[in-house]
């Protein structure tokens, strides 16, 4: 079986994750999509949202999709997270199956100062989303070690949901309507709410 591991801040999940698990799905490039929502990242701040609220929006978002698994091991773990580790661990419990670790384009150039790329690599090919129009360049030590997704374009970003959210307004179809719906249950990305308005920086998928 080929598994994709799909990590990320999640923050919140939103149509453009939808889109990258159901063309994950579409094209057959998984039997199953495992979306992991990241604990603390080492190399950034601290999501707006903690990460129960982070874990059940992700489950939200899929909830009803086939091929598709939601697991808290990073995010109700205390301290710095890994992909290395959580993705080894996974591929401990599933002997004889293959693995893509789904990144954004913006992370390819980068993935070097990820912990262990080595192992990382020796454990999962990349599965590479374009984050905009522009053509992505493999780096050369990843040729051959990154299969790039042609023709995926999604313009949503979570640092847009949030700001939205944070001026007063409604995101509409930037989220899916259940996560819209725990968004504003719950005061999230709200000044003074259950999380922070906003996160400066670009927005990673999985934790280095």
């Amino acid at each position: 079986m080929m598994r994709a591991f799909f990590g990320g801040s999640f923050d919140p999940f939103h149509a453009g994750h939808l889109a990258i698990i159901q063309t994950i799905l579409d094209r057959g490039l998984a039997d199953e999509v495992l979306v992991v929502p990241a604990g603390h990242n080492p190399q950034k701040p601290d999501p707006p949202a903690p990460g129960p609220h982070r874990l059940r929006m992700a489950e939200l978002g899929v909830a009803g999709l086939a091929g598709v698994r939601v697991l808290d091991s990073e995010a109700e773990r205390s301290g710095p997270t890994y992909t290395v580790d959580t993705l080894a661990a996974l591929a401990a419990q599933t002997p004889g199956d293959r693995w893509r670790l789904v990144l954004g384009g913006d992370n390819l150039a980068d993935f070097g100062s990820w912990r262990d790329p080595d192992r990382l690599l020796a454990l999962a090919q990349l599965l590479v989303f374009p984050r905009g129009a522009a053509p992505l360049t493999v780096p050369p030590g990843l040729a051959g070690r990154a299969l790039i997704v042609e023709g995926f374009f999604s313009p949503v970003s979570a640092t847009a949901v949030r700001a939205t959210v944070a001026a007063g307004g409604r995101p509409g179809k930037l989220v899916p309507q259940a996560v819209l719906d725990y968004i504003v249950a719950h005061g999230l990305y709200r000044r003074g709410g259950g999380g922070r308005a906003s996160a400066p920086g670009r927005e990673a998928l999985p934790c280095p």
